[in-house]
């Protein structure tokens, strides 16, 4: 009569969903079953991308929160994206590789190139002018080609959207102009991997920004990258911690927290804690997940020694799980040399072009990410070597004739979060490296770190916690980027000694058996007091003299209490 709940009916439901692609281009209609897992979801992707080392990339989303999530391999796609209306995903590179020539195909190398290229116009590949200028004529020259007088007038690179909008001056792209004009020769392979190879020795490489805030009120980003964790304040480089100085990742509620083992010199070792506060919950569990996983990725020799990691876990939540699902990077690698198969071709696409800036009535060359042997259907997705054409190789595809107008109304632009909004140039000199004369101070820091674990726990009374020290000049440099200061909550830069941390779980450990053992004694009590259950066992105890007189003397009188003044509660 009634449907049963998760029954295998409801569970091959067919649900669709909307995955967007890195040039924003044509995105994909898929139909897939509440059963599928995100496995599943991901392989359907880069089977239709005709992508074989897919293990770069993943489908991110945002919740009903405006939380981004990356689709978790292992569990169901559709409890992943069940609030979230419409279902919409992004394919994105989750993995930067830290030599992008070391990864084997083309194809591969161009998809990791089409994020760098996002990541430039959105401000995440923040880098100095002149790298900013030398990529973007590499960007000129992978999809025009050689400088030619005659087809690129004066203002042609107007037509592209490069950098953040406040960036794109007109200084700049005639120094992009003149840069192009001296690379001629490279054909679109090439001018890609020059780009990859350049874009690899920026600072923010790979680096997926999460907004956090200082105890100066001061906004910063975070992100994990290949190397480690890293932390920028406006346009500049502040924390830098490798993989191999940090010892455990962790959060507790908002506050995201690093455990440094830093080794100044033979004799001592000196451990401490670098915490940063996010904006939610929420915020910081993703930030956990991203840190470790970043960190498992490219530090392990093998995904089975991926231990299983636990966080977060209070009196009344659960703790959050985490392991690798995946390969890791060597493994990766490894596999790589096994490709055999012919150099798939695909589609070049042209970099965001501009339509405020370019001329109303020109005709864009855009072309999608999808191979050139994809299917015509969205759904359906074709073996290697179908519909293969023979095409030059200098070319390799045709590109769509797509107007700009047209191109505005077919899909929107995905929000990103840059890593700075400001017309600064970009900084890095103010790094903060930990030395010998930083861990010296670490000790007097700790022993104050008690009296202010009370502060540390609750922020919202104060917002005063023990920092790292830092020089005159990088205090006086902060710099706070315009437009976001109702982006995000307090961050907090703090050294908590670990034995502050595992007292407090005892303590909650110890209070929940408490309350737990308080109750199953109540209800002993009330079972032998008010059973009536015709048992000889039950009979005996109720029987005995010091329950008889613990009855008469206590139990009565306090029931007959209750019942006054709670009415009929215990009436018979």
């Amino acid at each position: 009569m009634f449907k049963r709940f998760g029954s295998k009916t409801d569970m091959l439901q067919e649900v669709p969903c909307t995955i967007r692609f890195l040039d924003d281009v044509e995105p994909l209609q898929v139909n897939f079953q509440k059963s599928v897992s995100g496995q599943w979801l991901i392989d359907h992707v880069c089977t239709h991308l005709n992508l074989v080392e897919k293990d770069y990339f993943g489908l991110r989303y945002v919740d009903e929160d405006k939380q981004r999530h990356w689709l978790d391999p292992k569990r169901p796609a559709f409890r992943q994206l069940k609030g979230t209306k419409p279902m919409v995903l992004c394919f994105r590179v989750k993995f930067y590789p830290p030599d992008p020539m070391k990864v084997k195909e083309e194809i591969t190398r161009y998809f990791l190139f089409l994020q760098l290229r996002r990541d430039l116009h959105h401000g995440r590949l923040l880098c100095y002018p002149p790298d900013g200028n030398l990529l973007a004529a590499y960007i000129i020259q992978s999809e025009l080609g050689d400088y030619d007088p005659e087809d690129h007038k004066a203002g042609y690179v107007s037509d592209f959207r490069l950098f953040p909008t406040t960036k794109q001056t007109k200084e700049v792209e005639q120094r992009v102009e003149e840069l192009h004009k001296t690379m001629g020769g490279q054909v679109p392979a090439d001018a890609e991997s020059n780009f990859l190879k350049k874009a690899c020795t920026i600072e923010t490489y790979g680096v997926d920004p999460h907004v956090v805030r200082d105890r100066k009120d001061t906004h910063m980003y975070l992100g994990a990258t290949h190397q480690g964790i890293v932390t920028f304040e406006g346009n500049k480089r502040k924390h830098f911690y490798t993989w191999a100085t940090i010892q455990k990742v962790s959060y507790d509620g908002k506050m995201f927290l690093v455990q440094i083992v830093n080794t100044p010199g033979a004799v001592q070792t000196t451990k401490f804690v670098v915490g940063f506060k996010c904006p939610t919950t929420a915020a910081c569990r993703h930030l956990w997940k991203c840190a470790v996983e970043q960190q498992q990725f490219f530090t392990l020799s093998a995904s089975s020694q991926a231990p299983r990691l636990k966080a977060g876990g209070g009196l009344f939540h659960r703790a959050s799980k985490f392991r690798l699902s995946g390969r890791c990077q060597r493994e990766v690698l490894a596999d790589s040399d096994s490709i055999r198969r012919e150099t798939p071709k695909l589609f070049r696409s042209a970099s965001f072009t501009s339509g405020s800036r370019s001329r109303p009535n020109s005709v864009v060359k855009k072309t999608n990410t999808l191979p050139h042997n994809r299917s015509p259907e969205p759904e359906t997705v074709k073996s290697d070597g179908e519909n293969q054409d023979s095409q030059d190789e200098t070319a390799n595809s045709i590109p769509l004739e797509i107007s700009g107008d047209q191109l505005d109304d077919t899909i929107l632009e995905e929000p990103e979060v840059s890593i700075s909004t400001g017309n600064a140039p970009y900084d890095p000199e103010q790094t903060t490296v930990l030395t010998a004369d930083d861990a010296s101070d670490l000790e007097a820091k700790i022993r104050d770190a008690e009296k202010e674990r009370e502060e540390w726990r609750n922020p919202g009374l104060t917002n005063h916690v023990n920092e790292v020290p830092a020089s005159k000049d990088e205090a006086d440099s902060t710099a706070v980027p315009p437009g976001v200061a109702e982006e995000v909550a307090t961050l907090v830069d703090s050294d908590i000694p670990t034995k502050t941390r595992r007292g407090a779980g005892c303590c909650k450990i110890l209070t929940v058996s408490f309350i737990l053992s308080f109750i199953l004694l109540l209800a002993v009590i009330l079972f032998v007091m008010e059973a009536t259950v015709d048992n000889d066992f039950l009979g005996e105890v109720q029987g005995r003299p010091e329950v008889v007189d613990f009855k008469e003397h206590y139990y009565s009188p306090a029931r007959n209490y209750m019942v006054d003044k709670v009415g009929f509660l215990f009436k018979t």
